[in-house]
């Protein structure tokens, strides 16, 4: 937790101060070479642009079972890659359209466990990897995009569960795939025309998930919600600075 602190944190710091650097949202090219004088160039965003992330996501609500358990509240970190497309231009020269995939491997668990020999039960959630499709709406600075995201999630949800008596033994696990949705934003800064990094904020909802024990005698049923922030790393592929008209 403290290194994906220290990673956001150096991440905005670099994002502010290069944006403030370039607070009139255009920087002069050199002079040598155009006849015409100076010309003033700004960087577009349209285009592919594939790269990596990695971040930390924690429950948004708790999962019950029993009151001898106490909740299970699932947080852990996550990495993986992302890929998309963006139009700037089409409405406004500042406004940039797009879309993104992700996919993350992840270590978001929790479990708990109660003895009180010869009784004792035990319980575990956990996913192992979730991913999001969306749209993205942005406004341009020049080198720096603030967003919004929003689209379809899923991800890998597993369950399990057992108890032991002193005449007896039981347990239950269960492993699905939930889909549902997600909502965020975030900030994105280009160091060069190729090269930018990024940091984002995404509530994730992969919806109901009703696991009942059946014959270990005791279920839940919650929605599962994450929140979720992460600094990452984008490849502009083609990527130019063009003259301002």
């Amino acid at each position: 937790m403290k290194l994906l602190s220290g990673i956001l944190g150096l991440t905005f710091t670099s994002v502010v101060a290069l944006a403030s650097a370039n607070a009139a949202d255009i920087y002069r090219a050199p002079d040598a070479g155009y006849k015409d004088g100076p010309v003033y160039v700004a960087v577009n965003w349209s285009g592919w642009y594939a790269g990596v992330n990695g971040g930390y996501g924690w429950s948004a609500n708790d999962i019950e079972v029993n009151p001898a358990l106490g909740k299970l509240s699932p947080s852990g970190g996550f990495g993986g890659g992302q890929i998309g497309y963006n139009w700037q231009g089409i409405l406004h020269p500042h406004l940039v359209l797009g879309v993104e995939a992700d996919f993350q491997g992840a270590g978001i668990s929790d479990s708990k466990s109660y003895a009180d020999l010869p009784y004792s039960e035990s319980a575990k959630t956990e996913i192992d990897w979730f991913g999001t499709v969306r749209g993205r709406i942005g406004y341009a600075f020049d080198r720096t995009l603030v967003y919004g995201t929003a689209g379809f999630a899923y991800g890998e949800v597993k369950d399990s569960y057992a108890v032991t008596t002193v005449s007896s033994s039981s347990s239950a696990s269960r492993t699905q795939t939930q889909t549902g949705w997600v909502v965020g934003g975030g900030v994105e800064h280009k160091l060069t025309p190729a090269w930018s990094v990024k940091a984002e904020y995404q509530y994730i909802n992969l919806g109901k998930d009703d696991f009942y024990y059946n014959n270990a005698g005791a279920s839940s049923s919650t929605d599962v919600e994450l929140h979720t922030v992460r600094a990452g790393v984008n490849y502009h592929f083609g990527s130019v600075i063009e003259p301002l008209k």
